[in-house]
């Protein structure tokens, strides 16, 4: 899953959406710099990531790209599944969409100064080009990817991930809905043991 099935994750608590941000960057023990709250959330990014990777519906879905995409499949099924929580967004979440992602890009810009300089770099970026706002339709997810694939060293072909998308676009978005209920009740179970 990607930046905004985390922020969704967080279930509306600004500390824990911070903290899921944060986690796009903070490795090892660094999380232990934060605040508590923060730290949660930090690890609760890392729960999301684990549960998604090792999921047997996942794996499915990457395989199904794995030879158009290889080693990146995992990258597009997060980005093309993200795409699926705002195409069904209202089933999974209460707040409209526009108003979760204003609320997300207020949060972030006023709590820049607690994001390590890699992170200010990604949230700036994100802001300029309306991340969020990509993520609803194809071509702006075929976008995402381009860009994603812009910046790795490694050879890769995100840029030409639409047509393959679109072969399997009905199987992934019924991956999609047997995955996503399971791992927002997993991210509960962690939150509230």
């Amino acid at each position: 899953m990607n930046y905004i099935a985390h922020q969704v994750l967080s279930f509306g608590d600004p500390n824990l959406q911070l903290g899921n941000l944060l986690g796009e960057v903070v490795k090892g023990n660094q999380y232990q710099q934060y605040s508590p709250n923060l730290q949660k959330g930090i690890l609760l990014h890392r729960q999301i990531d684990t549960f998604t990777d090792a999921h047997p519906i996942v794996k499915e879905s990457t395989a199904l790209l794995h030879a158009d995409q290889g080693k990146f499949s995992p990258i597009v099924i997060d980005v093309i599944f993200d795409y699926f929580l705002i195409q069904h967004w209202e089933t999974f979440v209460t707040q409209p969409f526009k108003s979760f992602k204003k609320n997300c890009y207020q949060l972030f810009k006023t709590s820049e100064q607690i994001f390590p300089p890699k992170l200010q770099y990604i949230i700036y970026h994100l802001l300029l080009h309306d991340w969020f706002e990509n993520y609803t339709t194809l071509e702006g997810v075929a976008l995402t990817l381009r860009n994603i694939g812009k910046r790795t060293k490694f050879e890769n072909r995100l840029a030409n991930s639409l047509p393959i998308l679109r072969q399997h676009l009905p199987e992934l978005e019924r991956n999609f809905f047997s995955f996503y209920p399971q791992l927002e009740q997993n991210c509960r179970r962690f939150l509230f043991r």
